[in-house]
């Protein structure tokens, strides 16, 4: 997947595009326990890729694991309301975000211009990623009510909400 960013394309890995999947199909929950098959087979998913990101999530505080017990199924639930995890904590959790990486590990490079400006760009690119939340890539919250962040105000030159646009 091509994340597009300033008219420049970045690349995603699909597995990041699937946890935000997995994390809209646990908020539609509303609290209950979900299995990682469940989710595997709404979303069209492999059983074992889902259980993968589900517990990657869970070492991050993301989503809760609960154990099953006699003839009570375990499963899972989100930690925090998708509201509250920002595209920048998925990303990061998932594959990282950084693009000076290799160049921190070259200690010859810190006072170059490469490495300064890198540094300005991952600074720019978390902060636009932390603007986002889940509930963003999903539209309104359940009881139908936009998110309290709207996309205007978090882009300023933005008007339009993706998930309005696409209601078009």
């Amino acid at each position: 997947m091509w994340l597009s960013i300033g008219g420049e394309d970045m690349k995603i890995r699909q597995s990041t595009f699937y946890a935000f999947r997995i994390l809209h199909r646990l908020d539609e929950a509303q609290g209950r326990v979900v299995t990682s098959k469940e989710i595997a087979e709404k979303e069209s998913l492999s059983a074992g890729v889902v259980l993968r990101i589900l517990r990657t999530m869970s070492y991050s505080g993301i989503v809760d694991v609960h154990q099953g017990r006699g003839e009570v199924c375990g499963g899972f639930s989100l930690e925090k309301p998708i509201d509250e995890i920002t595209i920048l904590e998925v990303i990061k959790m998932l594959e990282g975000v950084d693009i000076c990486t290799n160049i921190d590990a070259d200690s010859r490079m810190k006072d170059t211009l490469m490495f300064l400006t890198c540094s300005r760009m991952n600074d720019e690119l978390k902060a636009l990623l932390e603007k986002y939340t889940i509930r963003d890539l999903f539209g309104p919250d359940r009881a139908g009510s936009p998110s309290d962040t709207t996309e205007a105000s978090k882009l300023g030159s933005l008007t339009t909400a993706p998930h309005k646009l696409l209601a078009r």
